[in-house]
């Protein structure tokens, strides 16, 4: 069962005024510019070192973007892996002084969370999401973002590591997050993707997003359980098995002998 979150409640905080006030903010803020978002926890698993590096890569590889390129990554304070963080500063560092100028810095790194309607706000604006998890569940950022890119419909660059990637059906860039080229390539894909192909990938997301929320997930569940019910109910549906069919021999497992 795949679990995801709920769109009506998503939709209804997007719809606040003050979110849409941000939003005209980012866009002026970062008008001519591609904006890469990502939120993550700050610990291994999360591959935050990892984007960072497929970032520099782009920009390395890519020269006409470096100074027309933002990420803004929000990492989220944990209280472990203080090391981690000293690799991942010292990668933003790298990159906004090879990259950066007096008038453009191209990582924007917050080491905090920020309110959920500037969270919202970034996510609309963005022109791509990275996530690039080692190893993760129903990531629930991409389902957050897919619902806030109604207007944009901006593409998804996601891990294939991660749960959510599978449940999209292909709908989101995947990549291997510990391949750097590979997520070099994706962003640089993510940002020159025409049109129609960014209108499909994100009508194939938000439906795989509506068709996994949470009140689906409680729907079916409660449904399968009043089947099995149903089921153990009927006449035939009670099976009793030996325990040879259980693959237990012909009868009882006797207890262990004690050695000595």
């Amino acid at each position: 069962y795949a679990m995801g979150l709920d769109p009506v409640g998503v939709e209804e905080k997007w719809s606040n005024a003050s979110v849409g006030e941000l939003i005209e903010f980012l866009n002026e803020k970062y008008a001519g510019k591609y904006l890469l978002v990502g939120r993550d926890k700050l610990d291994h698993v999360k591959g935050v070192r990892q984007k960072l590096l497929g970032y520099e890569s782009f920009l390395i590889d890519n020269p006409e973007f470096s100074t027309k390129t933002v990420l803004i990554q929000i990492a989220l304070t944990t209280a472990e892996h203080n090391e981690l963080q000293v690799q991942v500063m010292d990668v933003v560092n790298r990159i906004n002084s090879k990259f950066g100028t007096i008038e453009h810095q191209p990582v924007v790194f917050f080491h905090k969370d920020i309110p959920y309607s500037h969270y919202l706000a970034l996510l609309s604006t963005a022109d791509a999401m990275v996530i690039t998890s080692l190893r993760d569940g129903m990531n629930l950022t991409s389902h957050e973002y897919v619902l806030c890119q109604r207007e944009k419909k901006s593409p998804l660059v996601l891990s294939e590591f991660v749960g959510t990637y599978g449940a999209f059906n292909g709908g989101a860039l995947g990549v291997n997050p510990m391949d750097t080229k590979a997520i070099a390539q994706a962003i640089k894909d993510a940002l020159v993707m025409g049109a129609d192909e960014k209108s499909a990938r994100w009508e194939l997301l938000h439906r795989q997003v509506l068709t996994n929320s949470a009140t689906s997930f409680v729907s079916s569940f409660i449904s399968d359980i009043e089947s099995a019910h149903a089921e153990s109910k009927s006449p035939n549906g009670g099976r009793n098995y030996s325990s040879a069919q259980l693959g237990l021999g012909n009868g009882p497992v006797p207890p262990p002998t004690a050695t000595v």
